[in-house]
């Protein structure tokens, strides 16, 4: 048995967790002790489903790492279409989970509000390195121009359009899963304030002390 399956709902968010996971003594930034983990073993994603599929099949999708995994991350946008709000997302999730076998304490269920680009998003020259960015102005200063990321906030107001307003500047609109790793495997763990990504910090702690 591996020790945790990270369920994803896209590749971006596959490559984001590999990219967070993936760093030598990972377990260190995270604050928990080491676990086995490798993205070709423990990282899944509902191909051709998304986030709306994952919240309405992630019981079935996940039943089979029962024989597999000791513990479970299910992670996707809050933000989709016909989505029913973080709380409920997260709730009808862990009904299903139980309903497939998984113990409450072997799951955790992440939502993030509103999207995944709310993790990546620092004032840090590792972003900028992956967005090719070149100073002058910082690209925090770009951003507060453009008002995309008013002063006083941790994050632009509307993280995934800044990403995309970046991207179009910068890369000319190609935008690959890979960004998204390479920001991750750079940025400050301990900076990432996300609610969600400090839950899933706590778990692992938890999880594997």
């Amino acid at each position: 048995m591996r020790d945790c399956i990270f369920y994803v709902a896209d590749q971006n968010m596959a490559e984001t967790f590999t990219g967070f996971l993936n760093r030598p003594n990972f377990h260190l930034s995270m604050g928990c002790g080491a676990f086995h983990f490798s993205p070709l073993l423990d990282i899944a994603r509902a191909k051709g489903k998304t986030d709306g599929g994952l919240w309405r099949h992630a019981g079935s999708l996940c039943k089979g790492y029962l024989k597999t995994h000791h513990k479970l991350v299910v992670a996707l946008d809050r933000d989709f279409g016909g989505s029913p709000g973080q709380a409920q997302i997260r709730q009808d999730i862990a009904q299903q989970l139980l309903s497939a076998g998984w113990q409450e304490s072997h799951f955790i269920v992440l939502v993030i509000d509103p999207e995944l680009e709310q993790w990546i998003w620092q004032d840090n020259i590792h972003v900028e390195s992956a967005l090719k960015y070149t100073r002058p102005p910082s690209l925090r200063a770009f951003l507060e121009q453009t008002g995309d990321w008013p002063a006083g906030q941790d994050k632009p107001t509307d993280p995934k359009a800044a990403l995309e307003k970046c991207v179009m500047r910068q890369l000319r609109g190609i935008r690959s899963s890979s960004l998204y790793r390479k920001i991750a495997a750079n940025v400050s763990v301990t900076n990432c304030r996300d609610t969600e990504f400090q839950s899933l910090r706590l778990q692992l702690q938890v999880w594997f002390p």
